[in-house]
């Protein structure tokens, strides 16, 4: 008797418990519609929808870089067959390039080098002698008249290069010279315009083929 009163109780409990649970449980978030503004609908025509529908190409980054990331450089100085050769290069490159005329004063040029070794092979063990030496900036001639020396730099100042000379000396660089280059009539040097990255080492490849030409960046403005 006493169970079965127990379990009425529990029951009223229960169902007590069950038809009040708004009581004891959180109420839900409530959620607010969002009133339709007619006068705000915008209908789009075809050409509208089309505009916001058209894809747009993206250049690869380095496509980017090469076409924006320019500079000029002046080339030279060049003068008798070799402005015409340096000329003849700059075309084949495609490269956009303007002819700048120097007079003789302006065109004289100091230049260290070593000369000629006899062939390619005797230059190249040339190369690496120098280098264990410490001397890094230098090059191979490949102009036909200069084939196999080796060029240390050209210079505008002579004391540059002699300074240069003598530094070389200390190293222990023998059979060392300085000399003058272009001073001869007719010299000319290239303004050569919107050189890219690739472009400018194009050019810098051309060197050994002109040892008396210096590559220079200048401002682009005219």
């Amino acid at each position: 008797m006493r169970s079965l009163i127990l379990m009425l109780l529990l029951g009223n409990i229960g169902l007590y418990a069950y038809f009040n649970r708004a009581l004891y449980l959180p109420a839900p978030a409530s959620q607010q519609l969002v009133e339709i503004q007619p006068e705000k609908v915008v209908v789009l025509n075809p050409s509208q929808i089309a505009a916001l529908t058209k894809k747009v190409v993206v250049a690869p980054p380095a496509l980017i870089l090469d076409q924006i990331v320019t500079t000029c450089y002046e080339w030279g100085v060049f003068t008798g067959a070799n402005q015409t050769r340096a000329e003849q290069a700059i075309k084949a490159l495609g490269l956009k390039f303007t002819v700048k005329p120097q007079s003789s004063s302006q065109a004289k040029r100091f230049w260290v080098y070593r000369q000629p070794l006899p062939n390619a092979e005797a230059a190249q063990a040339k190369v690496l002698e120098l280098k264990a030496l410490g001397v890094q900036d230098l090059f191979v001639v490949q102009e036909p008249k200069w084939r196999f020396a080796i060029s240390f730099g050209v210079f505008e100042d002579e004391q540059l290069a002699t300074k240069l000379l003598n530094d070389l000396k200390a190293k222990g660089v023998k059979n060392v010279t300085k000399s003058i280059r272009n001073q001869g009539k007719d010299a000319a040097s290239f303004k050569i315009v919107d050189l890219t990255e690739s472009n400018l080492q194009a050019v810098e490849k051309l060197q050994p083929d002109f040892p008396e030409a210096t590559l220079n960046e200048v401002a682009c403005v005219n």
